[in-house]
């Protein structure tokens, strides 16, 4: 017998969705009927889900607050850009792309510049707080800042973008 509940989905990978329902996580595939139409799910999205023997299948992707092609994602409350001013060095014309595609679907985006214990990007830290942007200076090595990021998005759907290297997992 199949259930139909409502989620969020929390991951996506290779054609995999993990659904958070009040249960838990259900792992699903999404039905063709989507692809036909043009519509892939993203992690963000709250979708109508069918669950049978314990495995899912996304039925319905319901309307989008919001979305992005890179991050991948939908319905998000906040964008946190990760930079850097040393290993990698972030150019700016990345954080202003991002802000202005985030900018333009009205998401908050927050700067925040890791590995500040290494080089503190004064130059950086300058531009953008007098541009209006909150920006939060963090060394994962030290912890610095990062209760203050923390803090800021707590309660917030959020995703991190940034350079390869730049510290988003950390």
């Amino acid at each position: 017998m199949s259930k139909k509940e409502t989620g969020r989905i929390v991951r996506s990978l290779s054609g995999f969705y993990d659904v958070r329902v009040p249960e838990g996580i259900v792992t699903c595939r999404a039905r063709g009927i989507l692809r036909k139409e043009n519509c892939t799910p993203l992690t963000g999205d709250l979708v109508e889900i069918t669950v049978e023997r314990g495995k899912g299948m996304v039925e319905k992707v319901l309307p989008r607050s919001n979305s992005f092609v890179r991050p991948a994602v939908a319905n998000i409350d906040a964008l946190v850009v990760f930079a850097a001013n040393v290993n990698p060095v972030t150019e700016p014309y990345l954080i202003d792309r991002v802000a202005a595609i985030a900018g333009d679907q009205e998401v908050p985006v927050y700067l925040c510049i890791n590995k500040c214990d290494l080089d503190p990007a004064i130059d950086l830290v300058k531009i953008y707080e007098s541009a209006g942007f909150p920006v939060i200076c963090t060394s994962a090595e030290t912890g610095e800042g990062v209760e203050k990021l923390r803090s800021l998005i707590k309660g917030k759907l959020t995703a991190f973008t940034g350079n390869s290297g730049v510290g988003k997992s950390s």
